[in-house]
């Protein structure tokens, strides 16, 4: 049995899931603001519906970012734990990418749409969805992701599309609002940790194992705490 635990705390509609030979055998949303306290009765949760102990895991995918300080730092400090305990690889899945593979179903471009640096957002646009999205295969990109101002936002979006149908993807309600107030075609946030699972096992097929110990997230921006003057 090949199972990938898939992890993802970058905003506040985190969730886990299990990827058992290739299926998702059991997924589950972690809590409102409970992440941290969540994360480790969510994992036992899902693991128990699959059938699958946490210390037979055949690796770990986490969402690296860019997302909430707090939440990547929790969803890396956890995952490190358990793939350092249990002896298994980590693979790191960027959030855009599992952004776009979540909207595998949404037809034309995807825009995914993350926090960036202070007022700004940052954007990446993917091909058109495709059945291969849906299984392990990896989203096709057509541009990296770029951070814009949060007021150029409509503007930038409506560039990188030339013309071709469109949909933005946020990975959370709050940037979907933003998108809504600027009237950008958009759907609602979706749970990731299925496809950081799926992409992750692909990442690990592959070769693309992270180092345990020295894996950091990309906050996509920098801290807001600085320090004292001295």
């Amino acid at each position: 049995m090949h199972s990938i635990l898939g992890i993802d705390t970058v905003g506040p509609l985190g969730s886990i899931a299990l990827l058992v030979d290739g299926t998702i055998a059991a997924e589950a949303p972690l809590p409102p603001g409970g992440h941290s306290n969540g994360l480790a009765a969510a994992a036992d949760d899902v693991a128990r519906k699959a059938g699958v102990g946490l210390a037979t895991l055949s690796g770990i995918a986490v969402s690296g970012g860019p997302g909430s300080f707090t939440g990547l730092r929790i969803g890396f400090a956890w995952a490190k734990g358990i793939a350092l305990a249990a002896g298994v690889p980590l693979a790191i899945v960027a959030t855009h990418e599992a952004a776009a593979h979540a909207a595998a179903d949404v037809p034309g471009l995807r825009i995914t749409v993350t926090p960036g640096a202070r007022k700004e957002l940052a954007l990446a646009v993917w091909a058109a969805a495709s059945a291969d999205d849906a299984k392990a295969g990896r989203p096709v990109p057509i541009a990296a992701p770029r951070s814009v101002p949060e007021w150029d936002v409509a503007e930038v979006v409506e560039s990188l599309a030339a013309g071709r149908p469109f949909t933005a993807i946020p990975t959370s309600e709050a940037l979907a609002a933003f998108l809504a107030t600027d009237g950008v075609p958009h759907i609602a946030p979706r749970a990731l940790a299925g496809s950081v699972a799926r992409l992750g096992a692909a990442l690990l097929r592959a070769g693309g194992a992270a180092d345990v110990v020295s894996a950091s997230p990309a906050y996509g921006r920098a801290p807001n705490a600085r320090k004292p003057a001295r």
